[in-house]
C-alpha cells in the first residue's frame, strides 16, 4: 500500500507517464482540463482515473464518486486517494 504522504509525487508519476512530463508543472490547485486543454477530453478522462486505480489499487465509481469533482485537479484527486486508502486501510484493519 503506498504511504499516504507519497500521494501527490505518486500521482504526478502516474498522470507523467499518461500526459507526458508537462505534468510536473501543473499546480495542485490548478483545473487539468485547463492545463491540458484540447487534449484532456472524455477518453482522457477515463485513461486518467484508470491509471489512478491500477497506481493505488482503488476502484472509483464513476457516477457514484462524482469523478468530474475529484479528478478536476491534483489538490482535490490527491485528497481522494488518500481518503480510499484510508477506508481500505481501515476495512483491512477489522
Amino acid at each position: 500500500m503506498t504511504n499516504v504522504s507519497t500521494v501527490k509525487d505518486d500521482i504526478r508519476t502516474a498522470l507523467e507517464t499518461l500526459l507526458g512530463p508537462e505534468v510536473r508543472s501543473i499546480g495542485a490547485d490548478e483545473s487539468f482540463r485547463d492545463f491540458i486543454g484540447e487534449r484532456f477530453d472524455s477518453l482522457m478522462a477515463v485513461e486518467v482515473v484508470t491509471t489512478i486505480e491500477e497506481r493505488f489499487g482503488i476502484e472509483v465509481d464513476y457516477v457514484g464518486d462524482d469523478v468530474r469533482y475529484w479528478f478536476e485537479t491534483l489538490e482535490k484527486m490527491e485528497q481522494f486517494v488518500k481518503e480510499r486508502l484510508e477506508d481500505t486501510a481501515t476495512l483491512q484493519a477489522v
